[in-house]
C-alpha cells in the first residue's frame, strides 16, 4: 500500500512539474488558493486523470510564480472526500518536498472537464530535516480536467 501511495504520488509531482520563474500566469487564472503556516498562497491549478497500470490516477495540481506548487493524487474520479496521507505534496519556493502525513480532500463538483473542492494536509519534509508544514483553507476552483 505504501508503495502505491508513493506511486501514486510521484506520478503528481511528474504531471505537475514546476514552471520555470519566468512563466507568467494569466491574469483571473489563479483558481487555487491556501493558507500555508499562516502565509496566504495563491496559483493556477490544472488536473490531469489518467489510467496508469490499472489504477485510475486523478491528480490536481497548482503551481504559483516562485515555482512553489501544491499536488494532490487521487484513486478514483469521484465527488467525496479523500484522504491525502501520502498523497498530497507540498514544493516549497526554494523547490523542498513536503510529503502528506495527514488531511484530506473534498471533491465538490465534477461537470464536464471542470473540477471543485476543498483540501487541508500537514507536510513533513521528505529529506525528514525540517518542521512539519500546515497547509489549511485549500480551496480550488473550476481547474480544467486534461485526459
Amino acid at each position: 500500500m505504501k508503495f502505491r501511495s508513493l506511486l501514486l504520488s510521484l506520478l503528481a509531482f511528474v504531471f505537475f512539474a514546476c514552471p520555470d520563474k519566468d512563466d507568467e500566469i494569466p491574469q483571473g487564472s489563479l483558481n487555487v488558493e491556501a493558507t500555508i503556516d499562516g502565509q496566504d498562497w495563491r496559483a493556477s491549478g490544472n488536473s490531469r486523470i489518467t489510467n496508469v497500470g490499472g489504477f485510475t490516477v486523478f491528480a490536481i495540481g497548482a503551481g504559483a510564480t516562485d515555482r512553489s506548487s501544491i499536488a494532490l493524487t487521487l484513486d478514483a474520479e469521484r465527488t467525496g472526500n479523500f484522504d491525502l496521507s501520502g498523497k498530497a505534496i507540498w514544493t516549497t519556493a526554494d523547490q523542498l518536498v513536503h510529503n502528506a502525513t495527514s488531511g484530506t480532500v473534498n471533491i465538490t463538483s465534477i461537470e464536464g472537464d471542470k473540477v471543485s473542492g476543498t483540501f487541508a494536509f500537514k507536510a513533513s519534509p521528505m529529506t525528514g530535516n525540517g518542521p512539519e508544514v500546515t497547509i489549511a483553507n485549500g480551496k480550488f476552483t473550476d481547474i480544467t480536467i486534461m485526459r
